[in-house]
């Protein structure tokens, strides 16, 4: 595997675990970071050895969406360079559903925005009681775009557009009853002690049978996703550099309140 600058890889045998790692902002996705998550599973694929990839957040959070100075950065960009990362974005979360070992994400701490998107084009997820989720991104004039689509295989819909017309904050618990994870626990060494067991369990069984179930139900699921996928970058693109979007985001950096709330 290369040398990545924001996360960091173990390997145990069949299990390779995936360390967001950048820890001093909450694991919040730049432009480097999303291009490393991609090369990582773009790689990980050709790797027969390994069956199973655990995701984790290095520090207090698993991912706190996007990165302040990122987004900054994107209000200079032009159009094609502002489609482009959004395609980047959408791109890498494609690559984590579609691959075709078994993602598991460890979640604890802090997950808004992006970071759910994670969670949801995982196989599965389990957390932390006391992990704060949110879909933040209408609080600073974003759209939820590139993730909608994974967690469309998660939450319906209409619970969906609750959580992002309110961005509201909701616990591990509510994560559970949402089915955006499948369990949660009161204590990182409990979530650590029952993904242990999974494993275990996982790995007892046909690596060819686990890949085509997969398989299957991917492409049972990603008509949707296909479907919806086509215009997404675009839509994130334009709302990235919208009149609205870039008044909340300096709102959220002046720490007041946007001028759609006066």
């Amino acid at each position: 595997m290369e040398n990545y600058l924001t996360l960091k890889t173990d390997f145990k045998g069949q299990i390779a675990t995936l360390w967001l790692a950048r820890p001093e902002v909450h694991n919040a996705l730049n432009e480097v970071m999303i291009r490393e998550i991609t090369s990582f599973f773009l790689e990980i694929e050709h790797i027969k050895e390994i069956r199973i990839v655990v995701i984790r957040g290095l520090g207090n959070s698993f991912c706190s969406g996007a990165d302040l100075a990122w987004m900054k950065k994107s209000f200079t960009l032009d159009k094609n360079e502002n489609l482009r990362e959004s395609k980047e974005l959408s791109d890498m979360f494609g690559h984590i559903f579609n691959c075709p070992k078994v993602i598991i994400s460890a979640i604890h701490g802090n997950v808004f925005g992006g970071g759910n998107g994670i969670i949801a084009a995982s196989d599965l997820a389990y957390c932390v009681s006391n992990s704060r989720f949110s879909l933040s991104e209408t609080r600073i004039g974003m759209a939820a775009a590139s993730i909608t689509p994974y967690l469309l295989q998660k939450i319906n819909a209409s619970s969906l557009k609750e959580l992002i017309f309110t961005a509201r904050i909701f616990n591990g618990d509510e994560a559970v009853k949402l089915l955006l994870v499948n369990q949660a626990f009161n204590s990182v060494e409990e979530m650590d002690a029952y993904i242990e067991m999974q494993l275990h369990s996982i790995l007892l069984n046909g690596t060819q049978a686990i890949v085509e179930s997969k398989k299957l139900i991917n492409r049972l699921t990603e008509i949707g996703v296909s479907e919806k996928e086509l215009d997404i970058p675009k839509i994130l693109a334009d709302i990235r550099v919208s009149e609205e979007a870039q008044e909340g985001f300096t709102a959220f950096l002046e720490k007041r309140i946007p001028r759609w709330q006066n």
